[in-house]
């Protein structure tokens, strides 16, 4: 026997955030972009390895007054709900059923690039954070299997990311917190 998928009646502009957060599962990984649930591309091995463990080493020196979630949506319009792969959140927000956040509980937004999501990671979700005033952006591209953090502030006179660094073997920051991580080992 196999469980009916649960039905959402939705307004005729499609899907919103509220559905998001009542449960809407549309059984599969999706993203909210323009009220269309959006399957998010499969992630590598090596994309979730470094995804777990720079969450855990964050986790392990974020200050009390914020949270580091994965894969958790932001909501950035009524309509449009992207998932960073990982993000720093104002602790006050990380209630233990929420599955959206709003863009102002978000400090910083991190994408890991993989073969389905090179586009999108360096292009498309940079202006969108950037345009949601999330203060910092990540954008970990993969070098030799290695990880390598560009690190970006928001420059809210353009509205758009500045560059702050490139963290290759260490990754050493203080925004939005003071941080020094190994990346040596992250993708093994």
């Amino acid at each position: 026997m196999t469980a009916e998928p649960h039905r959402f009646e939705t307004a005729p502009g499609g899907l919103t955030v509220a559905d998001v957060r009542a449960g809407y599962d549309p059984g599969f990984r999706f993203e909210l972009e323009d009220g269309v649930a959006v399957m998010m591309a499969s992630a590598t091995r090596w994309h979730n390895r470094v995804q777990r463990h720079l969450a855990v080493a964050m986790e392990a020196v974020c200050p009390s007054n914020l949270s580091v979630e994965v894969e958790q949506a932001i909501e950035i319009t009524e309509d449009f709900a992207p998932v960073p792969d990982i993000l720093v959140i104002d602790m006050a927000a990380a209630l233990p059923d929420a599955n959206v956040y709003p863009k102002a509980a978000v400090h910083l937004a991190v994408e890991i690039v993989s073969p389905g999501t090179r586009r999108k990671d360096r292009m498309i979700r940079p202006m969108d954070y950037a345009h949601a005033g999330i203060p910092y952006f990540w954008r970990i591209e993969a070098e030799d299997f290695q990880p390598a953090v560009y690190t970006f502030r928001l420059d809210e006179t353009l509205g758009q990311y500045s560059p702050i660094d490139v963290h290759r073997k260490l990754l050493r920051t203080s925004w939005p917190f003071t941080m020094e991580i190994e990346l040596a080992d992250l993708g093994h």
